[in-house]
């Protein structure tokens, strides 16, 4: 693994962008390729400063967005491991990207944060008076090609049942499949818009958004199941985009 890793590291000595992103492009490399495969133990960061052109810092801030990215864990006393395999999301009517062959590129999300949100205005005009509204927060990875930041925002009744799950299955599932067969709220209209955008909803992710995707989405009794915002990064992929998506 840690051939491949330098191998990568030096086909890239034309890149542009930070280091760190060099390296953790260099390592992801390795594990979709299968030189590296779940369960692998890593080198430790500085084990891998003495074999790269990196300092020390570098390296542990690629480890550091490795292991945010849901790809590598960490173990106390026993160091850096490469994470199980990503369970890909089913049916995704968000994030379709096209590939080379023109499908649908598969999706990867990754759960990295829930929290109760402050009543506003907005909230309250889509969701009605007095109801508690949560967020939930996930990292998409697209083919493992490049991610967009996910923030899905719906009552906490419904967030709740969703987080409920076990862990990989709220990870990798499609919430919308989640309240139609366990909630009885089938999702009949998706009103999307998509606009640039300067805010940049999560810095620690290593890149600045430059488009929004905003869906809100509601039953057949024309009620708001959901609202999400999907921050996605000037990538060359074409995006399939409906205004409004009857299902």
């Amino acid at each position: 693994m840690i051939d491949s890793i330098q191998a990568r590291v030096a086909a890239a000595h034309a890149a542009t962008g930070p280091k760190y992103q060099i390296l953790r492009d260099a390592i992801l490399g390795a594990i979709t390729s299968g030189e590296a495969i779940p369960g692998m133990r890593l080198p430790t960061e500085a084990e891998l400063s003495k074999l790269l052109p990196y300092s020390l810092g570098t390296i542990q801030k690629a480890y550091g967005q490795l292991v945010q990215d849901g790809v590598v864990v960490r173990s106390r006393g026993r160091g850096s491991f490469i994470a199980p395999i990503q369970r890909q999301m089913a049916e995704p009517r968000h994030c379709r990207f096209l590939g080379d062959d023109g499908t649908i590129l598969p999706v990867y999300p990754h759960l990295v944060g829930h929290q109760q949100v402050r009543t506003e205005r907005r909230w309250t005009e889509l969701f009605g008076s007095g109801v508690k509204v949560a967020r939930i927060d996930r990292v998409i990875s697209i083919n493992h090609e490049f991610e967009v930041f996910s923030r899905f925002f719906a009552p906490q009744a419904i967030t709740r049942k969703l987080l409920n799950r076990a862990r990989n299955d709220a990870e990798s599932a499609n919430f919308k499949l989640i309240m139609l067969r366990e909630l009885g709220m089938p999702i009949t209209r998706i009103v999307q818009t998509i606009v640039r955008t300067d805010d940049n909803p999560k810095k620690q992710l290593g890149w600045r958004p430059h488009l929004v995707l905003e869906a809100t989405a509601y039953t057949g009794e024309g009620e708001v199941a959901y609202f999400q915002e999907i921050y996605i990064p000037p990538v060359d992929r074409k995006l399939l985009f409906d205004s409004d998506l009857r299902l």
